[in-house]
């Protein structure tokens, strides 16, 4: 179901919470022994809305009214909010063994030795937040992986076959104008 939000999105001021840089990220995580990648189910849906907003989202059904009571999508913050609360749930853990992009979460270990550790410190603060996992999307423990349409590994950051297939099948110019 989809609730159009526009005259609640354009009641509130914009949150300009900034993402973080995939480039960053990336190049931090390549590198590591061991990495762990971690998906947040459904994301902004697991942030549970202030009692009195929740009648700001409320909608009529033939049966009855509604009113969420987790934050819906299409609200224009919800992607900053939900951002915040990864950043606030991993913050002494990224950059150093954690990190997140909205909902993609990877846990590296530079050493092999640490991955037990290292999932043990990311799984006690994801259940002190009550953030849940998509086990589906989840994998734990490999040399590599895709991270944000990258693949990143020991041996450090690869080409994206699926990224590179267009040119690769692209036909060599002939002549000035296939340039």
């Amino acid at each position: 179901m989809c609730i159009d939000f526009k005259h609640i999105n354009r009641a509130y001021p914009k949150d300009h919470f900034p993402l973080p840089r995939i480039d960053q990220i990336v190049d931090s995580t390549a590198g590591c022994k061991r990495l762990s990648f971690l998906d947040a189910y459904s994301g902004h849906h697991q942030i549970c809305l202030f009692g009195l907003d929740e009648i700001k989202t409320a909608f009529i059904t033939p049966f009855e009214c509604f009113c969420y009571i987790t934050m819906p999508f299409g609200l224009k913050n919800a992607g900053a909010t939900f951002m915040r609360m990864i950043q606030k749930c991993f913050l002494d853990q990224i950059s150093r063994n954690v990190e997140a992009y909205m909902d993609d979460i990877v846990v590296k270990s530079r050493k092999g030795s640490d991955l037990l550790t290292d999932l043990a410190e990311t799984f006690a603060n994801l259940r002190r937040y009550d953030i849940k996992l998509n086990p589906t999307k989840c994998t734990f423990g490999v040399p590599g992986g895709k991270l944000l349409s990258y693949l990143v590994s020991e041996r450090g950051i690869d080409i994206n076959p699926e990224k590179i297939g267009a040119i690769v099948r692209m036909k060599r110019p002939e002549c000035l104008h296939d340039v």
